[in-house]
């Protein structure tokens, strides 16, 4: 039985083989005027790929996309309207595709052919129709086709589809469903910008591949971007390309494409280490969603020195301090704690404030099954991941102590977004302060380009356990000498009820108040900033909100000049405090929401593939 199966598996393979090699005799003449093939795929403004449906059937639901995608349009083809592969290809700089354009000149006529002696303005303007050429009708406009001879066309048609999709990608379809090769797989770029354009035409067919339900080069593809293409692309290519395989989740056409591409994702590309590093350090890591982070987490070849990295990650993705407790203690399910890792995670909840000094976990809605976190029943016995070993982890201790060094020297950046002033003394900088009787705090970098920002603001009185009412703190922007729009916040008669006011230099009272609820001694709210593209006139207009709980409690409106915005004084966000005594003191605490911070190194690319600026 083993030798009739193994001669059967041999005949088998040895047909394939036979099939894909005869196949690949055919793959030139889908270019041809004169090809063979039944089913034209006709590509937008671009050329007609005459295949054949008994190859392109062996891809299984190949015909089927292009069915559903592509537009219906006659079988007969009149090829004085398409453009010609060869001089498309040209234009295109499609160098690789005109390789596979030998001898197609031998099947054009005369009038198309080199032998013409070339395409001049007087030969376009002699040139008629060639009466003998197939598919040629006397039939015209006025007299319709009563009495009309018809030559017959012995290149029509079963079936055409019309396409808007990149020729390349659909040529290169074709290729590895005729010759089972695809040629991207061959490039090796030897520059920045050719390992861009590698990525994206990797990306870019990839979803084609997809769509297309090619699913042997889309599992190849696949394959390529968790193996080769950190070492092929470089490190900022591959994260990119992670990024945009993860955001292509919700795009999958296919429930078990889908399924595939996700475990790639989750898996084979963040198995090596040096990959690992390059998605979960960049500053889209925050932005994945809690379900793809769950699996990222849950995988059991994940390339850690420690389980104590699974919180850095949790943190690290936390980091604009946006997640619920419900997200984070959903993703501490996938903590395995052990004897030595379970004292690092009681400290790590100790920093969140969730368990204080006996170890007692509070009883806030969020926190339900963190006891059976903490003492391992959520793992369900799985033991703690330690996957480096030797000179891996050594390099990996290394690199990780280069992180925090990098990661602390950005803190002190950040920290020192705001000076503390008194008169024109710099007292302190950072984004926590205690201020007395008149301090100001200033922003360091002034705001000078249209846009959006959103700053936190929280302010207290620690030694008191009310806010005295005399106490007032004005929080908005300053844009000159003298010049300030912003509001007034004060307490209420009611205990824990605040009240904020517009106030503006230009204006000789605040205006009427809105209200808002803190504590007894505290009150936290956001200043939500729009400035606007300047007018024909020169003027800026802007717009200042006061934000509490996602709800803009008021927005006010100011203009100033396009002069002071770009070259003058530009807008510093500023907080002052007033009716304060000489020993008593307000904290400010500040922290950037959205825009206003330090300019990033590289900016994250959310948008499309295949982008290009102006074209909408």
């Amino acid at each position: 039985e083993l030798d009739v199966a193994l001669r059967t598996s041999g005949f088998l393979m040895a047909k394939n083989i036979h099939q894909l090699e005869g196949s690949a005799r055919l793959f030139r003449e889908i270019f041809q005027e004169t090809s063979s093939g039944d089913f034209g795929i006709q590509v937008k403004d671009g050329p007609l790929f005459r295949c054949h449906t008994r190859i392109l059937t062996r891809e299984g639901g190949f015909c089927g996309k292009v069915r559903q995608f592509g537009k219906l349009c006659q079988r007969s083809a009149d090829m004085d309207l398409i453009p010609m592969p060869k001089d498309y290809f040209r234009q295109m700089g499609y160098h690789r595709l005109l390789e596979d354009l030998q001898a197609i000149q031998f099947s054009q006529p005369v009038e198309r052919s080199a032998l013409s002696g070339g395409n001049t303005l007087a030969g376009d303007l002699k040139k008629r129709e060639d009466p003998m050429k197939p598919g040629f009708s006397t039939a015209h406009f006025i007299g319709g086709t009563t009495g009309t001879v018809k030559r017959a066309d012995p290149f029509f048609l079963a079936e055409r589809y019309e396409l808007e999709c990149d020729c390349e990608q659909m040529a290169e379809l074709l290729r590895f469903i005729y010759c089972g090769k695809m040629s991207f797989f061959q490039e090796q770029p030897d520059s920045d910008k050719e390992n861009e354009v590698l990525t994206q035409k990797m990306l870019a067919i990839c979803y084609d591949a997809e769509k297309f339900s090619v699913d042997a080069l889309y599992e190849q593809l696949l394959d390529w971007f968790g193996r080769r293409a950190y070492f092929v692309v470089g490190e900022p290519n591959f994260a990119d390309a992670f990024y945009h395989l993860q955001h292509f989740e919700h795009r999958a056409t296919e429930e078990h494409s889908r399924n595939v591409l996700i475990k790639t994702v989750t898996g084979d590309m963040l198995g090596r280490r040096e990959q690992f590093r390059a998605v979960t350090r960049d500053p889209r890591w925050c932005s994945l969603p809690v379900s793809f982070i769950e699996n990222v987490l849950r995988y059991d070849g994940m390339p850690i020195g420690s389980e104590t990295e699974v919180l850095s990650l949790i943190e690290r993705w936390n980091a604009t301090a946006d997640k619920s407790k419900k997200e984070i203690v959903q993703l501490l399910r996938c903590f395995r704690p052990s004897d030595e890792t379970r004292q690092a995670l009681k400290n790590w909840l100790s920093l969140m404030g969730w368990v204080d000094d006996r170890g007692n976990i509070a009883e806030v809605p969020g926190l339900e099954g963190l006891k059976d976190i903490v003492s391992g029943k959520a793992s369900k016995g799985k033991k703690p991941r330690n996957n480096l070993h030797g000179a891996d982890l050594e390099q990996a201790y290394k690199v990780a102590a280069a992180d925090s060094a990098k990661d602390a020297k950005s803190d002190e950046e950040l920290e020192a977004t705001f000076f503390h002033y008194k008169g024109d003394m710099v007292l302190a900088q950072g984004c926590s302060f205690c201020m007395s009787t008149r301090e100001r705090l200033l922003q360091a970098d002034c705001l000078r380009d249209p846009g959006l920002s959103r700053l936190r603001i929280a302010l207290s009185e620690p030694k008191k356990l009310l806010w005295n009412p005399e106490h007032e703190v004005f929080v908005g922007l300053s844009y000159g000498e003298g010049r300030y729009f912003g509001f007034l916040c004060s307490a209420t008669a009611f205990s824990g009820i605040f009240c904020v006011r517009a106030l503006a230099s230009a204006a000789p009272a605040p205006s009427a108040p809105v209200h808002l609820t803190g504590s007894g001694n505290k009150v936290e709210f956001d200043l939500g900033l729009e400035v606007q593209l300047h007018r024909v006139d020169l003027v800026v207009t802007c717009k200042l909100s006061a934000i509490f709980k996602n709800e803009t409690l008021t927005c006010e409106t100011f203009q100033i000049s396009y002069d002071t915005l770009v070259n003058g004084d530009g807008l510093r966000y500023q907080v002052v405090a007033t009716g304060l005594e000489r020993d008593e003191q307000v904290l400010v605490n500040l922290a950037w929401v959205s825009g206003g911070g330090p300019t990033q190194d590289k900016e994250a690319d959310y948008g499309p593939i295949g982008f290009v600026e102006g074209e909408y």
